[in-house]
């Protein structure tokens, strides 16, 4: 593992873990303002801090390998392999969560966040097996970069839903 490879995700594992403290203080917020939590908003919670923390903690894994001197060869196929298999539960967990909160069709902007991030898994995949490069640091990064900017997306899209002062949403 390069020391710009550990750099970067050591700073995106920082980034993440801020990301889940200001989405505390937000929900804390919506409590101060005299709001109480639906089972929509703690839908939102569980994905914001969930996949804030889910960032933080695969982002230090192959620091983790790295410090057990685990060869460059083996840390990313062994690192993608473990975040593919949980993203892949996570998209499950969180399309049937949705599901059971919020009837109805997804929006278009819901539909394309899960196509791009089953792709992105599927990158993850690919980078186990070294189709077609071979496995590497990069599409580890991308991807861990690309969910937290998705939840950070979706704070942003959701934000008003806790500010909101009245009894529904």
């Amino acid at each position: 593992m390069t020391s710009a490879e550990s750099d970067y995700l050591l700073r995106l594992a920082t980034l993440s873990l801020s990301f889940v403290g200001f989405s505390a203080v937000v929900v804390t917020l919506r409590g101060a303002l005299g709001g109480e939590l639906s089972d929509r908003h703690l839908r939102l919670v569980r994905l914001y801090i969930e996949g804030g923390l889910l960032v933080t903690a695969l982002a230090l894994v192959p620091t983790l390998l790295n410090l057990l001197h685990i060869p460059g060869t083996v840390t990313w196929p062994l690192s993608s392999a473990v975040a593919a298999s949980i993203f892949t539960f996570f998209l499950l967990i969180q399309f049937r969560r949705r599901r059971t909160i919020e009837q109805g069709k997804f929006p278009p902007w819901v539909v394309i966040i899960y196509a791009v991030s089953i792709f992105a898994v599927t990158g993850l995949w690919l980078n186990v097996a070294g189709i077609p490069f071979p496995s590497s640091g990069g599409p580890y990064a991308v991807v861990l970069t690309w969910a937290l900017c998705i939840f950070g997306f979706i704070f942003v899209r959701t934000i008003e839903l806790f500010l909101h002062r009245g009894p529904h949403i």
